[in-house]
């Protein structure tokens, strides 16, 4: 056994070395033998430079565009010469760089929402948790699903009896998303919820999602929340920041005060961040008032800089 082979690195090593979450890393595992870690004496997995390296290139492999599941037997020459490939002929953005929606993953969802297969479509979402990137679950599949269970019920084609089943299996899985993958309890506490008047939670808790990723705690407020509370509970928690979603109704002015609100009850240490179709039309006063107000998922992103003061 050489240094490269040597197995010295514990799990959280190689998912901060690889930017997989530890759920992803060990379906990976069990699903595509993609790597097979010695263990301690204790039981837990410790990997070798060599697994990072492979789980490295296999993750540089997907994000290019590669399927895990027709990649996992390459060996990491074969692995390299893919993505050089890939890099050559890169992938075109659609739409000014957004994720295009999966159409087959969100046509498979629809057809098991339809028919109340809620374990088949908690199986479905479950799966595309291993097989995608955190970016393209977010936006090539739950946005568009949410968007299209939302038609669907609005034009009478969902019961609301459907939809409803929909929204519990669908609400499980992101909770399930964001809570297994929360890093240490030294990161930064990131709440998420909707201002008061909005009911629609699915947008905080994509966005609970995105900021796990990302490296953040989150924890979840909640739909429908005075700027009062919020702002209590962001101080409480030492939240370092608060991200909202607006999704509908449009915001009127008494929901734009309540957000205008929040931000004067908070310092300006803890970051405010809203976004959804509600709040897109009042950009210039969250501007002003020092609110971030991305307009897409990828913009969210770039505002969760990990701070450097994670007390």
């Amino acid at each position: 056994m050489n240094e490269l082979t040597k197995p010295r690195h514990p799990i959280r090593v190689v998912a901060q070395r690889t930017g997989l979450s530890t759920p992803v890393l060990r379906a990976w595992e069990r699903r595509y033998s993609v790597v097979i870690p010695s263990r301690s004496n204790g039981g837990q997995r410790l990997y070798s430079d060599a697994d990072i390296r492979r789980l490295q290139l296999l993750a540089t492999a997907v994000d290019g565009g590669r399927s895990i599941g027709l990649i996992a037997d390459l060996e990491p020459p074969q692995l390299e010469a893919l993505i050089d490939e890939d890099r050559q002929i890169p992938i075109q953005p659609v739409g000014g760089g957004a994720v295009a929606p999966d159409t087959e993953r969100v046509t498979l969802a629809l057809e098991h929402i339809k028919q109340m297969r809620t374990d088949a479509l908690e199986q479905l979402l479950m799966r595309s948790a291993v097989e995608m990137r955190p970016h393209e679950l977010v936006e090539s599949l739950m946005v568009p699903l949410l968007q299209e269970i939302g038609r669907g019920w609005q034009a009478g084609r969902l019961p609301p009896s459907t939809e409803h089943i929909a929204s519990v299996a669908i609400r499980r899985f992101l909770e399930w998303m964001s809570s297994t993958n929360q890093k240490d309890q030294v990161a930064p506490l990131a709440l998420t919820g909707t201002p008061a008047g909005q009911q629609h939670e699915f947008g905080a808790l994509l966005a609970g999602v995105v900021a796990a990723y990302e490296g953040w705690r989150v924890r979840f407020l909640g739909p429908d929340l005075p700027a009062l509370e919020i702002a209590r509970a962001a101080q409480t928690m030492n939240a370092r920041m608060v991200a909202l979603s607006a999704v509908h109704p449009r915001l009127d002015a008494k929901g734009v005060h309540e957000v205008l609100e929040l931000r004067r009850l908070l310092p300006t240490n803890i970051k405010i961040v809203i976004g959804g179709a509600a709040a897109e039309p009042h950009r210039d006063r969250w501007q002003e008032a020092d609110i971030l107000s991305p307009s897409t998922f990828a913009g969210f992103r770039d505002s969760l800089q990990i701070p450097e003061n994670k007390s």
